[in-house]
């Protein structure tokens, strides 16, 4: 490892940590946790559903952890599966209207959150890490 690398990663994991805190905090008081919000707002923005493949590569969420999470929202009826009407091989998992409005009404605290942790970083630097984390090698 080239030096500097680990304090990277450090520096990475903590912020990272931070904010799923940060998140969490703001889902205090609902049967909901980070890794939940993480499903809804992917699936906020694909009203077709995704598969569960799709999804965990929107939401880089291990296998297990996404399965225990869409189970979980499912129970509280915030999302549903269904099958793909034009290949019935495949699963979508969509959101309720249920869960619409929960994502809705849980948007604007989660972003405040998530925009105090990133706070000290200006406008392009914030696109700049987008862009850099969102690079494939």
């Amino acid at each position: 490892m080239t030096t500097g690398h680990g304090e990277l990663a450090t520096l990475l994991i903590g912020r990272a940590s931070r904010l799923e805190r940060a998140i969490g905090a703001a889902l205090a008081g609902t049967p909901l946790k980070t890794p939940h919000w993480l499903v809804l707002a992917a699936l906020e923005t694909r009203p077709d559903g995704q598969t569960m493949t799709d999804l965990a590569q929107t939401v880089s969420l291990p296998a297990p952890t996404l399965t225990r999470s869409v189970d979980r929202l499912v129970d509280h009826a915030l999302v549903h599966r269904a099958l793909d009407g034009l290949d019935r091989r495949r699963v979508l998992v969509r959101l309720t209207d249920r869960g619409r409005t929960t994502y809705d009404e849980l948007r604007v605290p989660v972003q405040d959150a998530i925009a105090a942790e990133l706070t000290e970083l200006a406008d392009w630097e914030r696109e700049a890490l987008r862009g850099l984390l969102t690079r494939t090698s």
